[in-house]
């Protein structure tokens, strides 16, 4: 029996096979303790009481993630899910930034069913302030309980993000074997409010599938929300369809999921490709000094942030006005950096970073308390 997770293994992502110097940056972790309801193969019904360990490792320029699921089925029977996956990031040179991918994973059941898939890639991505591309490729093999097969497969994407939303569209051939060929496409939306995030994604398949295994799973669509009910404890929920692994044989079906959450921390919902920024920059020894800041709206109505800081080798924002999603500010050529926002009149918490070092609250800003204890700063728009 499989069990759905709130993501796909597959193209974003190849086993862990790098080694970072230095210590971590920051290290994120959480449980979930929930229940799932699962209809599969377009017959097949079940429920299971889920536990779902989760821990995320940053550093500099790298990351890394181990997850898994343990399903206890109401029906009887068990089956559990495990994986690991991290990236680790080029300096970022004229708006590009390179990366090297991997995951590994697999599953087992009682019934003595067992899979497994090492997956390696490699992406270039361009990227801008709000919006970037990327295109990857990679290969690896997976076995779907009597046989390693090898898989290979490219990734385009796109995305896009706002104060509103986040948007990610990819679209990723597969090969497995020269046999099973097919070309996944996938649209995923985000949106972040103060304690709930929303993910919404819709995707299509085109091509050959595994003749062993439902081959009628074309789409698939599904919703997921996290309400944050207190700083390291969160309420969850999702459903909908998900497709056919043609890599390890799994059917595709439709679930219901429910969960209590409990996390070291609060972690914001990323859609975008392993970038916890839109930008990777290598921290130096000391942030370079913030001489000043402004915000002003201009005649089209935009308002316009400025940040001093001269000898700054990369300057970010992040606030409740976007989903406190890190945003890369501009280099002007008076040694200022800039970015625009869409932003009514009201009031606004952000911060600001230079050359990836900590989150402070901008100069001349009225610092306040957040819920977890730190500093935000006041940002007042006329």
């Amino acid at each position: 029996m499989f069990a759905p997770r709130a993501f796909r293994l597959g193209a974003f992502g190849a086993f862990l096979f790098f080694a970072v110097p230095g210590a971590a940056q920051r290290i994120e972790s959480s449980v979930d303790l929930g229940v799932v309801s699962l209809r599969y193969a377009d017959s097949l019904d079940a429920s299971a009481a889920t536990l779902t360990p989760d821990a995320r490792i940053d550093w500099d320029r790298a990351n890394a993630q181990v997850s898994g699921t343990f399903s206890q089925f109401f029906q009887g029977g068990w089956s559990a899910q495990a994986a690991t996956s991290g990236s680790v990031f080029t300096p970022t040179r004229r708006s590009f930034l390179g990366e090297l991918a991997g995951i590994a994973g697999g599953s087992a059941h009682e019934d003595g069913t067992r899979t497994a898939q090492a997956i390696a890639n490699v992406r270039l991505h361009a990227m801008k302030p709000i919006w970037g591309v990327f295109a990857g490729a990679g290969g690896g093999g997976t076995w779907d309980g009597e046989a390693w097969r090898r898989l290979l497969l490219g990734e385009l994407g796109g995305w896009i993000q706002n104060p509103a939303v986040t948007a990610l569209v990819t679209v990723t051939p597969v090969s497995v074997d020269d046999s099973v060929k097919y070309v996944d496409g996938m649209v995923t939306l985000s949106r972040s409010f103060n304690r709930v995030e929303l993910t919404a994604l819709a995707g299509g398949r085109a091509g050959g599938q595994n003749p062993g295994v439902d081959s009628r799973t074309r789409s698939w669509a599904s919703l997921s929300a996290i309400a944050w009910v207190r700083p390291r404890i969160a309420l969850t929920a999702s459903g909908g369809t998900y497709p056919v692994d043609p890599t390890q044989g799994f059917p595709g079906g439709r679930f219901l999921s429910a969960s209590i959450r409990f996390a070291t921390s609060q972690r914001r919902v990323n859609i975008l490709p392993d970038l916890d920024s839109l930008a990777v920059v290598e921290p130096v020894s000391g942030s370079a000094p913030v001489n000043g800041f402004s915000a002003s709206r201009d005649s089209s109505g935009s308002v316009l942030l400025r940040v001093s800081a001269p000898t700054a080798r990369a300057v970010e924002i992040s606030g409740d006005f976007n989903g406190w999603v890190p945003m890369k500010l501009e280099l002007m050529g008076d040694g200022s950096w800039t970015g625009r926002l869409q932003l009514p009149p009201g009031n606004y918490e952000m911060n600001l970073r230079v050359d990836g070092g900590e989150w402070v609250v901008p100069p001349g800003l009225l610092a306040l308390k957040d819920e977890f204890g730190g500093s935000v700063g006041l940002l007042v728009l006329k």
